[in-house]
């Protein structure tokens, strides 16, 4: 029972914020990095339209946060904070990096033009077959079942009994259909993720059949970004690495065909843009531990660094190829957000990740 005590009091320190103070009274000038992950931005229209689009930074949510690095922070890219741990030994104090996984649209469309405005740069993360068109994302066509669906306590007990999951409190929250939404979603993905592609594609068709019940659909496919778009970027001084051709879950294949997926994706991108790819973000990011094997891969092929969806910093004893990135809530208040990095970057790294089914996964890391 004490421990428990104990546990719920570190609890309330870490989450009213006394734990991060703490630190930054004591640690003020700790040199590390903070890579900040991100997939889509919206317009502030959709983002107030789409339950969806709820850990997705809107127009003005991202030109805020880019405020606000610019103001208090050293903006860099990863690149050059690896260049920097690589030649120096060291990071500078308050460096916090941007990063975009997949290469959808948004990132031409509105990333693109902050980035020109506030005079900055980010990291994009490229799936060569989505770019090239071969590639029907299934999250995507997660998204669009859900929100097409119809939710009721039978459908909803049914998709946990495909999914092998449970959703607690069915009835009250059906009350708030949105957040009843979220949740599934979250949980879905969490699931999806770590099947084959196989067993993926046959869980997305039954979890359809379900929420669907016989409606007609036909998932409809965002944009990515274009391979002119990606060049123009490049020009600018956007950095963009792999994340594999197909986008695979590298922890269900074997070493060969990763190696083949981190390699070509690398020289598709070197071909197409003119620029060296330095970096790699891994597809889904959760499994820390299993990446090692993947180690030799990088150095073979020329790779610096590699990116997790781990929370954690960059240090200058930091394993580079299994950097920790973090996920920020979105607001329109500088204030907020400056309190918000502040707590992330004040906060020690997580000591050790958990065990794969152990990490409560975030559809935000997909």
């Amino acid at each position: 029972m004490k421990e428990q005590y104990k546990d719920i009091i570190k609890q309330i320190q870490y989450y009213t914020g006394y734990t991060s103070l703490y630190e930054f009274i004591h640690a003020p000038e700790e040199n590390r990095l903070l890579i900040i992950m991100l997939h889509d931005v919206v317009s502030d229209d959709d983002k107030r339209s789409h339950w969806y689009n709820s850990d997705i930074p809107s127009t003005t949510e991202l030109d805020t946060l880019l405020t606000v690095l610019k103001k208090r922070y050293r903006l860099i890219s990863v690149e050059d904070a690896v260049g920097e741990i690589r030649s120096t030994g060291a990071i500078k104090t308050k460096s916090v990096a941007i990063t975009f996984d997949d290469g959808y649209q948004s990132t031409y469309e509105i990333l693109f033009p902050l980035l020109k405005k506030h005079n900055a740069t980010a990291t994009i993360f490229l799936p060569t077959d989505w770019i090239d068109g071969k590639l029907d994302p299934w999250w995507i066509t997660l998204t669009q079942i859900i929100d097409q669906g119809e939710l009721t306590v039978n459908n909803v007990r049914d998709a946990e009994r495909i999914l092998a999951t449970a959703m607690p409190n069915i009835e009250v929250l059906l009350n708030t259909p949105d957040k009843a939404k979220i949740i599934l979603h979250e949980q879905a993905g969490g699931v999806l993720m770590r099947k084959d592609g196989e067993v993926r594609d046959q869980l997305l068709q039954e979890l359809g059949g379900v929420l669907l019940a016989g409606q007609s659909f036909t998932p409809q496919k965002p944009n990515s970004i274009t391979w002119s778009q990606i060049k123009e970027m490049a020009e600018f001084g956007v950095k963009f690495g792999a994340h594999t051709c197909s986008h695979p879950n590298l922890s269900h294949i074997d070493i060969d065909s990763a190696e083949r997926e981190i390699a070509e994706s690398k020289r598709i991108i070197e071909q197409r843009v003119g620029t060296e790819v330095l970096g790699f973000a891994y597809p889904y990011g959760y499994d820390v531990a299993g990446y090692r094997r993947l180690r030799q891969i990088f150095t073979k092929h020329g790779f610096l660094y590699a990116c997790t969806s781990w929370w954690g910093h960059v240090e200058a004893k930091s394993d580079l190829y299994l950097l920790g990135r973090t996920s920020l809530p979105q607001s329109h208040s500088p204030a907020v957000l400056a309190r918000t990095l502040g707590r992330e970057y004040c906060m020690k790294r997580w000591p050790s990740p958990p065990g794969i089914d152990e990490w409560p996964m975030s559809a935000e890391a997909i």
